[in-house]
């Protein structure tokens, strides 16, 4: 089978998106993910390709001390053939140059047999919910703030314990492609407890180090306007996340197994997390 692995380029983002909607039998449009993505790990995302058509997808976002890998994927006719395994060989050897000891990922039922024979383990799950979102009015408190590029260095004291990494990427590009979808709440004190994004049809990353105020963040997100339908990413250990969003109406579109390789203890705190970046992104 004459496969080539290369670059994945902006040239490639509406086939990419196709392919991704084929193999997940979705209708998402993943472009404004494809468009972040690129702009998070410009050098971490490849294409399969065989004889000039796009077969299959992966790549990675590196935090430094953990990478986390999404987009995996092979178009449905070429399944079971090797391109999977082939694609995951060639993201964890390229994460191994870069000199990232750990790697994450959320695995489909489809691909979980695959990531196990390759030494993932199973941590718990990542619950993707969904809903249309139509603009809705809260009277908001002082406490909940516009985020803007003077509070990222505060915003990441506050986080990095939380995800278990610098992410300051993430929120510097979420700031620059998407002004005024972030908000924080600050205590009486001022410190930040909490923070959330949401962008064109995903809400996150969304993190909490106080849970008491992520109800008036969620609200927050829910007065702008979306492409929809709109989804977020929960990990099932955050039972408080769970039960919100369902109290808001967003439904289960799927269940993956959030999985994890490497060297050392997975960092973090997932029952502060509220919602992840996404499932490609963490």
């Amino acid at each position: 089978m004459n496969i080539s692995i290369r670059g994945l380029t902006e040239a490639d983002d509406e086939q990419a998106n196709d392919l991704l909607n084929l193999a997940f039998n979705s209708s998402t449009n993943r472009l404004y993910d494809l468009r972040l993505y690129r702009r998070l790990q410009p050098d971490g995302w490849f294409a399969a390709e065989q004889d000039g058509r796009l077969i299959g997808t992966v790549g990675a976002v590196s935090y430094g001390s953990v990478a986390h890998v999404g987009f995996m994927t092979v178009h449905p006719d070429l399944q079971g053939q090797g391109i999977g395994r082939r694609l995951m060989e060639y993201i964890i050897a390229w994460l191994e140059t870069q000199g990232v000891p750990l790697v994450t990922l959320d695995a489909s039922k489809k691909g979980f047999p695959l990531y196990e024979k390759l030494g993932f383990i199973s941590l718990d799950e990542t619950v993707t919910f969904v809903k249309e979102i139509e603009p809705l009015k809260f009277d908001l408190p002082e406490s909940v703030q516009p985020i803007t590029p003077a509070d990222l260095d505060e915003l990441l004291q506050m986080d990095q314990p939380i995800f278990g990494a610098d992410r300051r990427k993430v929120f510097q590009t979420l700031i620059d492609l998407y002004p005024s979808r972030g908000f924080l709440h600050r205590d009486q004190t001022g410190k930040i407890t909490g923070t959330i994004f949401a962008y064109v049809n995903r809400i996150g990353p969304w993190v909490m180090s106080d849970p008491a105020s992520a109800e008036v963040l969620l609200q927050a997100a829910l007065t702008l306007e979306y492409e929809n339908p709109v989804v977020v990413c929960v990990p099932s250990v955050n039972q408080r996340a769970t039960k919100l969003v369902q109290d808001y109406g967003f439904k289960t579109l799927r269940t993956g197994r959030h999985m994890a390789k490497g060297i050392g203890e997975v960092p973090g705190q997932r029952m502060n997390i509220f919602a992840q970046t996404s499932m490609g992104a963490g």
